[in-house]
């Protein structure tokens, strides 16, 4: 056998053994089972301290205060982050919001609300308007993973008691709407009771869009994707459900960025989102299809999907780095030919205070992406753990192997770890490290994303003790 092929096969084997270990799957929840890692579970909550802030290499004293008040099945929290510099040259640069911002626009405001929520994720009704760190609309073919990047959103979610009809609509940021769109969801067959396979099909529909996608040299396309899906619930109890679906969803055509490169000398490729210069846009609606499985029970949820899609589709495009990476991270193909390729994810909560997720895709051009994450709270007495790491294009630049690209941070990329302490109750101690990307405003009004790396240790009282 070619020892390429033969590294390549035992990579492919090693990294879906290690994603069958740590993965997650909203979308498949069954009632009164697991619960999923929900948007706002990778950050502390009801928090009241301070300490040092270091934002690529600046320190900033840092206060933080974190009230959080539950009414019922209403949930209030609130995020107050407040940057002190006392070597800023003007007043209105020492006290910068938590990436470092001046409190100059709504979107800044508005994330004093970290969350107001009601209900849970799968009852007849649910609202939250806060971040998400890992929002999937549907099935996730269009959307999965989403992450507003600490804005402050809206999540809604109305269907029927029964669950014969409903719909899930989302928007990026009150303060600069650009991202919206939904899904509907509707089973004409089924009945009060005694319901079959076929009395249990599912048909839904699905648009998301983005009005400012920040294509280059000034283009005001809109990106538009639409999918349509069916399910087939097989098994649908309150400890166990196994359901097997088809998405079906096309894209207006992305900007080429390799054909823009070779066609125009004075092609720049910018670090922020990724601004190419030219338009090389292909006319053509871009596709793919996607066929999946999925089981949930008490302890964990698994979902496996084989994926076929056209030149210049990206699956799941709305993921964590979306806003972060048009179009440098999209992995567009020159070939003309369909790729091909697999995702999957795993949820497991093997004890009350641990859960692992993570989620592996990978395709017939070498293009994959992964995310890995923690949440741990009392296995160990008076610590808490919270983790997140995504990439995508792992080792496509050819200029390291997958390996140490895997590892590497870069703007394929993001990183949070948060380590708490309860030192004396309720005396808390925290370290956070973070990956990620914040919104600037250029000189030219124009809104991008850049990467910061922070670190954060504080000292205060918790609530959540």
């Amino acid at each position: 056998m070619n020892p390429s092929k033969t590294f390549f096969l035992y990579r492919k084997c090693i990294i879906i053994i290690i994603t069958f270990s740590f993965a997650y799957v909203p979308t498949l929840f069954a009632q009164n089972t697991l619960t999923p890692m929900a948007e706002k579970d990778f950050t502390t909550g009801g928090f009241y301290g301070g300490g040092l802030t270091f934002i690529n290499g600046n320190a900033y004293v840092r206060i933080q205060l974190q009230p959080e008040i539950p009414i019922g099945k209403v949930g209030l929290g609130f995020d107050l982050v407040l940057l002190y510099n006392p070597y800023a040259e003007s007043a209105e640069d020492q006290f910068l919001a938590e990436d470092g911002e001046v409190w100059d626009s709504a979107s800044t405001w508005l994330r004093l609300i970290r969350y107001i929520s009601y209900g849970d994720l799968y009852d007849p009704f649910y609202f939250r308007l806060g971040e998400f760190d890992y929002l999937t609309i549907g099935h996730g073919s269009i959307m999965s993973g989403y992450s507003n990047h600490d804005r402050r959103g809206l999540h809604l979610n109305l269907r029927k008691a029964d669950n014969r009809y409903g719909v899930e609509t989302m928007m990026n940021d009150l303060g600069n709407p650009t991202i919206f769109g939904g899904r509907g969801f509707y089973r004409p067959f089924q009945r009060p009771e005694n319901n079959n396979l076929l009395t249990r099909t599912e048909f839904g529909a699905t648009y998301i869009t983005d009005v400012d996608p920040n294509y280059p040299n000034g283009d005001l396309h809109t990106f538009n994707a639409v999918g349509v899906d069916v399910g087939l619930p097989i098994i649908e109890q309150s400890a166990f459900r196994m359901d097997i679906y088809n998405d079906y969803a096309v894209q207006t055509p992305p900007f080429n960025p390799h054909e823009s490169m070779e066609s125009d000398d004075t092609s720049v490729l910018e670090s922020d989102r990724g601004s190419y210069i030219g338009d090389t846009r292909n006319e053509e609606l871009t596709w793919g299809n996607a066929t999946g499985i999925g089981l949930a029970s008490t302890k964990a949820i698994f979902k496996f999907e084989y994926r076929v899609f056209s030149n210049g589709y990206i699956p799941s495009i709305y993921d964590y780095t979306y806003e972060t990476g048009i179009p440098i991270f999209w992995g567009y193909e020159t070939s003309s030919g369909a790729r091909r390729g697999f995702f999957t994810q795993l949820i497991i909560q093997p004890l009350p205070e641990l859960q692992l997720l993570g989620a592996y895709e990978q395709y017939d051009n070498n293009t994959s992406k992964i995310y890995l994450g923690i949440s741990e709270s009392g296995l160990v007495p008076h610590l808490t753990i919270r983790g997140f790491y995504t990439k995508r294009n792992i080792g496509e630049d050819g200029d390291t192997g997958f390996f140490a690209d895997l590892i590497d941070l870069d703007e394929k990329s993001a990183l949070n770890m948060q380590i708490s302490y309860v030192v004396i109750p309720p005396v808390q101690t925290i370290f956070v490290h973070e990956y990620r990307f914040r919104r600037v405003q250029t000189d030219d009004g124009d809104s991008k994303f850049e990467p910061i790396h922070t670190t954060s240790i504080m000292l205060g009282v918790t609530t959540e003790f």
